[in-house]
């Protein structure tokens, strides 16, 4: 279902990264068949082609996403939406992938070489096609960056939030994806004072003295 209202604008600056991710992943796309190696730039997105589309998942009751996710669900991502229904479910999906993504192409991928490294390329690029080609995948290498690192900060910022408002998850909306739920409070009876049975002092039959 759509996100509670108090994370709007959370959902907003989710929805500009998800859109920055998709523009960034045609971009590279776009380098990749002008330089010849259309095939080897998709299989160095596909973890950001991933992520764009878990993005567009949980965005599809925006109204300019939601076309994207309508698109999707009826070609090629059809089996996904008949087991995953999309919005606030995937959630934490979308702020793990980021992360690791952002994890493995900093810490593991050298990424931030790999950008200095292109950039001082474009600086010498001896004719201006080549220069816009490296001006173009480092664009769309930094955005794409960014998109993921932003929209993961505020991805998680939002979950808690929610988390921590107690918002709890109806059958079919909220309830898929492991979304926290908050329990309702118990109201049990008022404790009664254990009932003791009738006892009456001395209340035998016995004979009396001097019989």
């Amino acid at each position: 279902g759509p996100p509670p209202a108090s994370v709007a604008p959370k959902f907003k600056i989710i929805k500009y990264c998800v859109l920055g991710m998709f523009g960034c992943t045609c971009g590279e796309l776009l380098v990749g068949a002008m330089i010849g190696k259309l095939f080897s730039m998709l299989a160095s997105s596909l973890n950001l082609i991933l992520n764009t589309i878990i993005g567009i998942f949980l965005l599809r009751d925006d109204p300019l996403i939601g076309r994207m996710y309508a698109f999707l669900a009826r070609t090629c991502c059809g089996p996904c939406s008949e087991q995953c229904q999309g919005g606030i479910g995937c959630l934490m999906s979308f702020i793990i992938c980021n992360a690791i993504t952002v994890f493995i192409d900093i810490l593991l991928g050298g990424e931030i070489s790999l950008i200095i490294q292109n950039f001082k390329v474009m600086l010498n690029a001896v004719d201006f096609y080549e220069a816009f080609i490296y001006w173009a995948n480092l664009v769309c290498t930094v955005g794409a960056l960014v998109a993921q690192i932003v929209g993961s900060v505020y991805a998680w910022l939002a979950y808690k939030e929610i988390r921590d408002s107690g918002v709890t998850s109806s059958g079919g909306d909220w309830s898929s994806g492991g979304y926290p739920q908050a329990s309702a409070p118990r109201d049990d009876p008022p404790s009664q004072p254990p009932r003791q049975a009738n006892f009456t002092a001395f209340a035998g039959s016995g004979n009396r003295l001097g019989n």
